[in-house]
């Protein structure tokens, strides 16, 4: 086998798999998952900041 052959080859499967890839993002069935995770930024993160800051009244 030549290696020209093989990088085209290679080329190829990823390519098929950027499509595959693509093709998965923007189907309609995982739209809802997809908006899930989009607005993970918008909800309301007080139980972990409550968390994270340690107590003031010990200063």
């Amino acid at each position: 086998m030549d290696i020209n052959l093989i990088r085209s080859l290679i080329t190829l499967a990823l390519f098929v798999l950027f499509i595959i890839l693509i093709y998965q993002v923007f189907s309609k069935k995982n739209k809802r998952h997809y908006e899930d995770a989009a607005n993970i930024v918008f909800e309301d993160g007080d139980e972990r900041s409550e968390q994270v800051t340690p107590d003031k009244s010990k200063v």
